[in-house]
């Protein structure tokens, strides 16, 4: 029995001893790694501090070798709408130069190159668009001063000014004249559109007509044709004096956009459209009736864009006029014919080729009249028809 409690109390006491020196053994480890990790801190500590005080140590740039790093690091960007160029530090540095007194400057060349390029790109001044009109068909507009026309070296000094500054920046471009909008469509939505053919002008806003009108532009026959072309609003002015070669108008709306060409009201007009520009037409100017010059002067804005087109040449605008027409200007000393053209167009209103024929030499011979003569050979003309239908109204009374 003693024996068997011995061997008990023996076994109890191994485990124990086992356990103990588990435990132990994990103490140890935990305090080893505890320290080993507290010696990696304790040199990671030390490397930043070395690196620090290397840092310390470093000498520090200034002047002209820290100028060269800050324009490294440096970028430029120019805005145009929603596109961007961006010029990077590492190209500008290649651009630098190292003068004498140990300063630095820029090489103008590439500078002047680089704004060459973006003018290239972005530039609509002059250019050839393609513009749809009222009436739906696509056409093509030459002229005018409308669109993005870069300063190039005002831009070019304002970007080597920046340059030097060595600090990031986002630049625009100096302009001589500008756009609506950026793109090959610099016209955008909103404008006036005037047909010269049609003598009728539509304003656009945000892509919607909001007023239209007849006008009268200048004269055809007299070399006054209104220049076709792309420009921009110049400014509005009310109550202004219009004085040209041979001409002083007042106007209450006044809207230039191709130097002293521009829209304005003609109160001393009664009529507009058709083809009275051929023959009655302005200096050059758009003639509008009072009320919508007033409506128009409200609704546009300076800058905005002015599309004319469609301008006809002196043959082409001789072609669609009426035979009286055609008279009035060969009376006024606009186009010459024969008597054969005119008796032609005679009979094609109506009267027999006696008849035609007669008129045609007769207007002819008008022609070559004062106006005073004009007038006398008209009366006598009325005057020897009232007799001839008086001795013919005679005569059927005597048959009857």
């Amino acid at each position: 029995m003693k024996r068997k409690l011995f061997t008990i109390f023996f076994t109890v006491l191994m485990i124990t001893f086992i356990q103990g020196c588990g435990a132990s053994d994990k103490a140890t480890e935990e305090t080893q790694n505890e320290q080993t990790e507290t010696e990696e801190k304790e040199k990671a500590a030390d490397e930043i501090g070395k690196a620090e005080s290397a840092e310390d140590t470093k000498p520090e740039l200034t002047g002209t070798e820290k100028l060269k790093a800050d324009i490294a690091g440096m970028q430029i960007t120019y805005n145009f709408g929603e596109m961007q160029e961006v010029l990077k530090g590492e190209e500008i540095s290649a651009w630098l130069v190292d003068l004498p007194d140990g300063s630095v400057s820029v090489n103008e060349t590439p500078a002047k190159e680089y704004v060459a390029s973006l003018a290239k790109k972005y530039d609509t001044f002059g250019q050839t668009r393609t513009f749809t009109t009222h009436s739906g068909d696509e056409i093509t507009v030459s002229g005018g001063d409308y669109g993005f026309w870069m300063d190039r070296v005002s831009t070019r000094q304002e970007l080597i000014d920046q340059i030097l500054t060595g600090q990031d920046a986002e630049m625009s471009p100096v302009y001589y004249g500008t756009a609506t909008v950026y793109g090959t469509d610099d016209i955008g939505d909103t404008y006036v559109e005037i047909s010269l053919r049609d003598q009728h002008l539509w304003v656009y806003k945000e892509g919607s007509v909001i007023n239209e009108s007849d006008f009268v532009s200048g004269c055809l026959f007299k070399g006054n044709e209104t220049p076709v072309g792309t420009y921009g609003i110049t400014y509005k002015e009310r109550d202004a004096t219009l004085v040209g070669q041979g001409y002083e108008s007042s106007v209450k709306y006044w809207m230039p956009f191709n130097g002293n060409i521009g829209m304005h009201d003609a109160s001393w007009r009664s009529s507009f459209g058709g083809h009275l520009y051929y023959m009655n037409g302005s200096h050059g100017c758009i003639n509008l009736p009072t009320s919508k010059a007033a409506e128009i002067y409200d609704q546009v804005e300076k800058g905005e864009p002015v599309v004319v087109y469609g301008g006809l040449s002196k043959e082409e605008a001789i072609s669609t006029m009426t035979a009286e027409e055609k008279t009035q200007a060969m009376q006024k000393g606009y186009i010459s014919m024969t008597v054969d053209d005119l008796a032609k167009q005679l009979e094609q209103q109506g009267l027999d080729p006696a008849t035609a024929r007669m008129q045609a030499e007769l207007q002819m011979q008008m022609k070559n009249m004062t106006p005073e003569q004009q007038a006398a050979f008209q009366a006598a003309q009325q005057a020897a028809a009232q007799q001839a239908a008086a001795l013919q109204a005679a005569q059927q009374g005597a048959t009857q």
